[in-house]
Formats: C-alpha cells, structure tokens, sequence
C-alpha cells in the first residue's frame, strides 16, 4: 500500500462545502485541522491539495512542483486529483493532440499547464488556483529570486542537514529507506538521513557498474544492513515496459523510469514506506552537461570584452549574451526538429535583464525539474513507496538564488561538494564520471519497437520513419511512450468510457 494520499474530489462549484480540504506530500500542512492561503505560502515540504472557502476552491502545489494535482470543470462541478488517469477516466478526455505534437514531441516533457488530456490542466509549481462558478483566477506565490551574496559552505551544509531532519521527524515511525546509486546527491542524502538499509540498482553489462563508489558509501555510513542490489535485467526491464501507461499516465521520456519502479519495487516488497532520494542536485547545483556547455561559452563571451581587438565591439558581445544564449539554449534542449519551436518556448522565459547564469538555473527549476519529480512521485504510487526528497528544499533553492553567479558553478555541482566535505567520501565527492542511470540499450532487442510505431504511423497524425528506430534511444523510446499509452487511454481496454 502506497504511503501517498490519493486525492479525488468532486466538488460542486455552487454550494462548496466549507472547511473541506485534502493534501498529499510530506510537509509542514499535513498536521493542521484547517487550511489557508497564508498556511500555504508558510508551508515546507513537498505537497499538493485543496481547502475550500468563501464559496471557492483553492488549489496548491509545493514550490518545486514535487507533488502534482490536476483539475478540470465538468458542468458546474470541479474535479481535482493527484491521480492524472482516474481524473482522464472520469472525464472521458480525449488525447490533447496540439500538445503532443508541439510540446511533447519537441521537448519530451511537460512544459505548460496543459496535459495530455484535452480539458484537464496540472497546478504549476508555486501556483494557487482559485475555482469559482465560471471563474478560474491562478496566483503564483513563489518563484527564484537572484542575489549577488558570497557562498558560504557551512551555511548551505546546515541547511542540508535541516532539510533532512524535518523529513526524518514528518515520517515519523514509518519504515523508510534510501536509494542509493553512488552520485553525489544521491549518497549524501543517503549519509545524512541514515536508513537501516540502502537499495541500489545494477546492470550486469560492462560498463554499467557504480558499485565501487555506492560501496564507499557504505563503508563511510556503515548502514545496519549495508545495501540490498536490484538488478535490472532486459527481461525485466521490457515486462515492466509493458506496463508503462500505468506508471506514468502522461508519458515522459526518458527510458530510467523503469530500472526506477524496479528498485522501488524491490523497497515495497520489503516493507519500506519511504524512501529517500537525490532528485533536485542535477538541477539545482548545475550538475548537467549541457548547464557547463553554456556556461563556458557564456564566460568565453564575456572573455571578448577584455579582448583589446574588441574595442568599440562591447554592444555586439552585451548583444550575444542577451540574445544569442536563449536561442542556444532553446537548440539544446530539443529533442525534435523543430528548433524554431524550441527557441521560441525558451525565449519565453529568458529574462533578459538577468545574467546567463541565472537564466539556467532559472530554465533547470522550472522547466526540468517539475518534468524529473513528476516522474518519480507516479513511481513512487505505482510501486507503493513515497520518495522524499530533502535537496527540493525552499530553504535551500533560495539560499543557491541568492548566491553570485561566478559561486556557484565554476565545477559542477561546485556548491554540494564544498558542503558535503567530511560528509561523503573524498572518492564520491570529487568523482566527475556520474552516469546518472542509464539503460545499456544499445546491447539489448527490442521486439516492442516495429509493431508500437507502425500503429503510430497508421494513426496518421505524426510522421514516423522506421528506419530511424532500429533501438530505444531517447526519440524512439518518446515515440514508443506515446503510442502505448494511446493503446491504453483511448483504444484500448482501458480507454475512458
């Protein structure tokens, strides 16, 4: 049985029951006896709910969106839920077919309030909605703001330490565990909150392998069961695949959210509640491939100014760092081939007052980490175990804004690693090889592939060459998502209605 609460709500627009409220999550609102606007914006923790009043109902979502809640208006009825495919079901929702064919195929992630469900929106991150019969008005309470303070280690590691401690007193007496993949963030949080035991996936493929450093970690935690290996199999791995529409009832690409429900699979069976996690350090701590790119490019820029053949030539250099990074940027994250698209959506949230830096770090909160914790909080429900995750701390994303962007990523994840000294081992803390988690696709069949996109194709809404998809890359493996859960919300057995 899943520790998450499950919200489903039918609530009628004309006569709103007052008082009535629900939230999910972990955090500081799961123990009051009524709820608030301002109780919210006083919050901590990683949630998501509703409380009704003056004849209106107010939707919430955590700052960094690691909990989710959707919405639609039926007659004069509003229905709210964290469950995205109970709330398509109810509604009879048809495919939202302009998003997928913008957003999703160009990005692979959600990027808007809109869902895959024509008629149903998602509660952004930091957002309160407020329903009202034919009303709808949206409140952002937070969002990132930037400052020019020096970086202090102590501070950041005390406010890691903190975040912990509150998630460790919220879960109370419930079983808890952490996964372990031997990554900075991952091990930290592992170190810091001290489970009884660890879980850890591993392939049996050359090259695959983080075992080395998750047995440092061990060693430095001495945990009272070490850590329990799940490995992740190609049999297992595609079984699983099958089922992947019941996993994520708005697909997301990325092919990690199976060996993900694996692991979390093997902690439920065990008995674990919840289990701690590392999600939010690629982001917040500027740990990607792609953040270091532009920044280089960024700092090779600005270099130009002092270029004595660059006089008179400063307006053109100020010129590429407001204008020529966005579009960059915007050609880095797609995933399709619809670069212009790409630009445009990331041109709408590049501040150009603000400097490179910011802007990224900006891009990786809003935009990739809603998409990453969505993720992780419909495994957490599928495989029955609650994933807590102390880094997506207000507390310490407003301390990382506020610190001078030349601070806090000369290296990546420059800030964690000056925080998390004495705290994980040297080998783990310096290591600059982290893989993530990925699949050795390349090395493995894939049967699902042929038949999911000819039945794509067949559909005729999007254009699909087979001969490009002989493996499960990222493209194919976005494609084949789609079509699974096409087959499976709107002509298959599971289909709405």
């Amino acid at each position: 049985m899943s520790a998450q609460k499950l919200i489903r709500a039918r609530i009628p627009l004309r006569t709103v029951p007052g008082g009535d409220f629900a939230v999910t999550g972990l955090s500081s609102l799961n123990r009051l006896d009524a709820l608030r606007a301002e109780d919210v914006r006083g919050s901590r923790g990683e949630f998501a709910g509703y409380f009704c009043e003056a004849g209106g109902i107010t939707l919430f979502r955590d700052r960094l969106g690691a909990r989710g809640l959707y919405y639609a208006l039926q007659g004069e009825e509003a229905l709210i839920s964290n469950d995205l495919g109970w709330l398509a079901r109810e509604m009879r929702a048809p495919a939202n077919w302009p998003l997928i064919q913008s957003d999703y195929l160009q990005f692979q992630i959600p990027f808007s309030d809109e869902t895959f469900f024509e008629g149903i929106r998602r509660v952004m991150p930091g957002e309160m909605v407020c329903l009202r019969p034919g009303v709808c008005e949206r409140e952002i309470y937070w969002k990132p703001r930037f400052g020019r303070a020096t970086f202090d280690p102590e501070v950041l590691a005390g406010l890691v330490r903190e975040a912990v401690a509150c998630r460790r007193e919220w879960i109370g007496e419930a079983p808890f565990t952490a996964y372990l993949s031997g990554g900075i963030d991952s091990s930290s949080m592992a170190l810091l909150a001290g489970p009884r035991v660890c879980f850890s996936g591993f392939y049996e493929e050359e090259g695959y392998s983080e075992m080395d450093y998750i047995e440092a970690v061990v060693q430095k935690g001495r945990f009272a069961e070490r850590y329990i290996p799940v490995q992740i199999t190609k049999e297992g791995f595609q079984r699983e695949l099958a089922r992947l529409p019941d996993i994520l009832p708005e697909p997301c690409a990325g092919l990690g959210v199976i060996p993900q429900v694996l692991v979390a699979r093997e902690a439920a069976r065990r008995g674990f509640q919840y289990a701690f996690t590392g999600e939010g350090g690629d982001e917040i701590f500027l740990g990607y491939n792609w953040n270091t790119i532009v920044f280089s490019l960024a700092n090779a820029a600005k270099g130009l100014l002092r270029d004595r053949y660059m006089i008179r030539y400063e307006p053109m250099v100020e010129k590429i760092l407001r204008d020529a990074f966005p579009t960059f940027t915007g050609g880095l994250l797609a995933r399709g081939d619809d670069i212009l698209f790409a630009t445009q959506k990331i041109l709408g949230r590049w501040d150009s007052a603000e400097p490179v830096e910011n802007n990224i770090l900006n891009i990786n909160l809003t935009v990739g980490l809603p998409a990453i914790l969505m993720v992780d909080e419909e495994v957490g429900r599928y495989a029955g175990v609650e994933p807590v995750s102390p880094l997506m701390d207000h507390k310490i994303v407003e301390y990382v804004c506020s610190v001078r962007p030349e601070d806090r990523a000369p290296i990546p994840k420059f800030m964690l690693r000056e925080a998390m000294k004495g705290i994980l081992p040297e080998k783990v803390r310096m290591r600059y090889d982290k893989m993530g988690f990925p699949v050795p696709y390349q090395q493995w069949e894939w049967p699902v592939i042929s038949p999911a996109l000819r039945s794509l194709a067949a559909r005729g809404r999007i254009p699909v060459e087979l001969e490009k998809h002989a493996t499960m890359d990222r493209q194919t493996w976005a494609l084949v998502s789609l079509e699974l859960w096409l087959q499976h919300f709107t002509s298959g057995s599971a289909a709405p209605g």
